[in-house]
């Protein structure tokens, strides 16, 4: 039953009825510590329960195995935690951006409730990281989706900002004034993306951005990079970081 991921469904059932594990657990006879051993996976159900659990829920037997499709935002959310969970981890980011610009074309639609000016399209297959721009906005939030970046901020988790908050905004947005900052950056991501051990030297950028090696190195000190020491220093955007030219690119 590994597979099936019953402890999921019992968790999420129980839950969505209101119910504590104290009172599942009365009402099959059985202890809390059972009924917590069911949902967290260190054990199942002996098999003459599982109808009846089924019973219990209004379910069928088939259903909380976890064979019938989602039928709420909740249970959808279990049924896609399975679906990552068996699939190998070199796919994932793929198939997570996928359904990113699903979600993007749910939110400009509202639901396909109102027209979308490009034709419906299946996210499961084909090219999904080329895109013009197509944005939207009301007053829960804003979803915005241009080139590789897929864009979701939610206005309800807004808060003021702080003086010192403010400051380093201000800090940032004047190191990334520079054009030649952003021509280094840049070049930086260019040599560097798809390949998670490269590094670039100075010498590299600099003949990219067709600038002196040393104005190159100056500009690097101020980046967020990490640093290879060696005979010669190389360089890659830190990992804390590597989400910044995608945004910026994303400015016009």
């Amino acid at each position: 039953m590994n597979d099936i991921r019953i402890c999921e469904q019992i968790s999420f059932l129980r839950r969505q009825k209101g119910i504590t594990q104290e009172t599942l657990a009365r009402h099959f006879g059985v202890t809390n510590q059972t009924v917590s051993k069911w949902e967290s996976g260190q054990c199942y159900p002996d098999i003459q329960l599982v109808t009846q659990i089924a019973d219990y829920f209004g379910i069928s037997v088939d259903e909380l195995m976890g064979h019938t499709p989602a039928a709420s935002l909740e249970a959808l959310c279990l049924t896609l935690k399975k679906y990552f969970t068996d699939l190998p981890e070199a796919k994932c980011f793929d198939e997570a951006y996928r359904l990113a610009a699903q979600l993007h074309e749910i939110v400009i639609s509202a639901g396909y409730k109102r027209q979308i000016c490009w034709k419906e399209k299946d996210y499961a297959k084909g090219c999904s990281g080329t895109w013009g721009l197509s944005a939207w906005s009301d007053t829960e939030g804003q979803a915005v989706r241009e080139g590789n970046v897929i864009l979701f901020a939610d206005n309800r988790a807004w808060n003021k900002k702080k003086k010192t908050e403010i400051r380093k905004n201000a800090c940032m947005l004047e190191l990334f004034g520079d054009e030649k900052v952003l021509k280094v950056l840049f070049a930086l991501q260019e040599l560097t993306t798809g390949e998670p051990d490269r590094y670039a030297s100075a010498e590299e950028i600099a003949k990219a951005v067709r600038m002196e090696t040393a104005d190159t190195e100056k500009i690097l000190s101020e980046l967020p990079v990490s640093v290879q020491e060696g005979q010669e220093e190389r360089y890659r955007i830190e990992e804390s970081a590597a989400w910044i030219p995608a945004i910026l690119a994303m400015i016009h």
